[in-house]
């Protein structure tokens, strides 16, 4: 039996033959099976319910690589009904929860398919934690000419006090020079180098290549450490400080007594043109009326009572600072929600971030003005 085994594992022609044959089954299982039933998982069995515990799966990106935002893109291009986009950070993204299911995108998307029942719609999440207005723009343009319905973005002012301008800088390289209709300019004209073409040749030919980093996610539940590093904001990784099984307890069962070492006001910043998270904003906000988008804000909720107790919180301060950001929105024709003290504080597990009952309600809140701001008719096909 071993002389069996060693005859056909010895490196000769019919193990190279062998090897081969392994990988191109494995490859064309990604691409017709694997991927295809990740990303529509959301349509086994969902059923809409009146007392929702969890919504249909609206996948999350789990990284910022090219390939990997390329198949969320592709997902989103190929759907033909009302498409909404949801973009932001990690408050978009369910910080507070672990599961797809339990996000504010996918409790939005329950609720406002029990308000059209009838109607094909399809809810996008390109969300990452610690997104920037910057990274958010550049996720943007990438997707832009899907040409969504609605877009929906929370504005967190909590990033426009940070030094960084972009926490995700490979999104940059997304748009618009990855788009072949895109006039070439000085820079995308130079040629690329050996490695760089090798790369992409055999990101184009070879699945498994090509999905590394999200097949990394599926399988061992994080990105690769070295391609892809989840960063978070100044606030954020104050809010990051309990270990990881006690990352989704409510905030009120966690020790945050670090945070008597925090400076200054939430929103304690100044927004000109000095300030390039603004810079981004305005670029943003004027993307969408250029592009002739359909979009919704809303002001990310706060645990009023966290943010007290280590005296961070000046409400004037806070409301003054984001109806700054209101106006600009809504001069574009941009409709903003208002949800800073929304959701009661029992509803997050730190200063921002909401359990999924939280998610839940914020989800309803935004459904509902949804329809009765005019950006979704109810019955309107």
């Amino acid at each position: 039996m071993n002389g069996f085994i060693d005859k056909w594992l010895r490196i000769n022609l019919r193990v190279i033959v062998l090897t081969v044959l392994l990988l191109v089954a494995f490859d064309l299982a990604l691409t017709r099976l694997i991927i295809p039933r990740y990303m529509n998982a959301e349509t086994a069995g969902f059923e809409v319910s009146a007392d929702v515990a969890r919504g249909p799966l609206i996948r999350r990106l789990p990284a910022d690589d090219h390939n990997t935002l390329a198949l969320w893109k592709q997902e989103l291009a190929g759907d033909n009904g009302f498409k909404v986009v949801f973009l932001g950070d990690s408050v978009v993204h369910g910080g507070g929860v672990p599961d797809e299911d339990q996000t504010i995108p996918s409790y939005t998307a329950h609720y406002l398919r029990s308000l059209m029942p009838e109607r094909d719609l399809a809810v996008h999440c390109f969300s990452l934690p610690g997104c920037t207005p910057a990274d958010t723009l550049n996720i943007l343009m990438y997707i832009v000419d899907t040409r969504p319905e609605l877009v929906i973005y929370d504005v967190n002012i909590g990033w426009f006090g940070t030094k960084k301008v972009m926490e995700h800088p490979r999104l940059a390289e997304l748009s618009p020079a990855n788009d072949a209709q895109t006039a070439p300019t000085a820079d995308s004209r130079e040629e690329p180098g050996l490695e760089q073409r090798l790369q992409n040749l055999v990101a184009e030919h070879w699945t498994l290549y090509r999905y590394r980093i999200l097949l990394n996610y599926l399988w061992f539940g994080e990105p690769l450490k070295e391609k892809l590093a989840l960063k978070v904001g100044e606030e954020e990784a104050a809010d990051r400080l309990t270990s990881p099984e006690e990352l989704y307890k409510p905030w009120y069962e966690k020790d945050f007594s670090i945070l008597k070492e925090t400076k200054g006001k939430l929103g304690d910043c100044i927004l000109d043109e000095s300030n390039q998270h603004w810079l981004s904003y305005l670029e943003l906000v004027e993307s969408l009326e250029e592009h002739q988008i359909k979009a919704a804000f809303f002001m990310v909720p706060r645990n009023r009572t966290l943010y007290k107790m280590y005296d961070l919180l000046d409400e004037k301060l806070l409301a003054e600072q984001q109806e700054k950001l209101a106006s600009a929105a809504r001069q574009s024709g941009i409709v903003v929600f208002d949800y800073t003290y929304a959701i009661d504080d029992r509803s997050f597990t730190d200063s921002v971030h909401l359990t999924a009952e939280g998610n839940r309600l914020l989800a309803r809140y935004l459904a509902w003005d949804l329809v009765r701001s005019g950006l979704i008719r109810v019955g309107d096909y």
